[in-house]
């Protein structure tokens, strides 16, 4: 059994298809803990504001793409420090690409969410497998989207969560690595 006390703020992240969204919400239900995604927090405000904006839409390249990526992170990351400040210990699920490089956008998230630890899941599969349930699912958000590369290893801490394990697999390889986390 896992102390929720204990718990660090469960960072999903990965690519989009990947199951990081399944397996976030597995997690809060499994622990009892919040949940923020960042599709959830940010998409139907700039899907609504796409409407009267007038160029490519706000999740394709575009002269605006990195201040809406700033934008929506700072509202992901705002909500979690909110949960944690009173004593939460939120799933957050996004990308988190630039995060996983460690550099300052993971500084930034370790700091937003301080003094709560964080663990890093990673959800992986190969880019055809990502494809293939991209299509499947046939959102709107998926259709400007190429083929993904094969995902480079995350620089953070982190654990590989392979995406073709079934959601209850994922959940147990989490809960097995907190539990041999909070033995240290």
């Amino acid at each position: 059994m896992i102390d929720r006390d204990q718990l660090p703020v469960l960072v999903v992240a990965g690519a989009a298809g990947s199951g990081k969204t399944t397996l976030g919400r597995e997690l809060a239900r499994s622990f009892g803990v919040p949940l923020l995604d960042l599709d959830t927090l940010t998409n139907p405000l700039l899907d609504e504001l796409d409407s009267i904006t007038g160029g490519p839409h706000w999740n394709s390249a575009g002269p605006h793409s990195e201040r809406i990526r700033a934008g929506r992170y700072a509202v992901l990351l705002a909500a979690a420090r909110d949960l944690v400040e009173i004593g939460q210990r939120p799933v957050l699920i996004a990308p988190f690409t630039r995060e996983l490089a460690a550099g300052a956008e993971w500084d930034r998230l370790v700091s937003s969410v301080a003094p709560a630890a964080t663990m890093v899941v990673h959800v992986d599969g190969s880019p055809e497998l990502l494809a293939r349930r991209r299509a499947a699912r046939g959102a709107a958000r998926d259709a400007r989207r190429p083929m993904d590369a094969p995902a480079e290893k995350p620089l953070v801490p982190h654990l590989r969560v392979d995406a073709e394990l079934s959601t209850l697999l994922q959940v147990d390889l989490v809960g097995q690595a907190l539990q041999d986390q909070s033995r240290r």
